[in-house]
């Protein structure tokens, strides 16, 4: 079914699931879970874990081995579109602009991203190798 569903929020610098004081996990609006997922899709190694269908995450590693820059650019262009497009609840509707900025150890990856109910801008970093 497409639409946003809620979900339980997830803190990516800790690892693990939010709790509130008393213990209770924190849930996230069926908006924020798409958001999380957008941002997991995107720093998960595809193939990497047999929980995950083929179509989740995206082959980051195979991108940054790539001879130039130009060229991983291109595979992770494709790769994050194809990831975040085969959204299993039909949340995102267009991946916009890719834009990506080099650094000497890492590239830092900024996505423009439309769901069925409104735009975001997700940032995420991967070590490069890539001259």
């Amino acid at each position: 079914d497409a639409g946003y569903k809620p979900s339980i929020f997830f803190d990516f610098d800790t690892g693990d699931f939010v709790t509130l004081h008393d213990g209770k996990l924190k849930e996230a609006s069926g908006f924020e879970a798409w958001v999380q997922w957008c941002y997991k899709t995107i720093m998960t190694q595809r193939y990497a874990h047999e929980g995950y269908s083929t179509d989740i995450g995206i082959d980051y590693e195979s991108a940054l081995q790539a001879d130039s820059r130009e060229e991983a650019e291109s595979i992770l262009q494709r790769e994050i579109e194809e990831a975040l497009m085969a959204d299993p609840s039909e949340r995102t509707l267009y991946v916009g602009n890719i834009m990506f900025q080099w650094e000497a150890e890492h590239c830092l990856v900024t996505v423009q991203v439309q769901g069925i109910d409104g735009d975001i801008e997700i940032q995420t970093q991967f070590e490069s190798e890539v001259v």
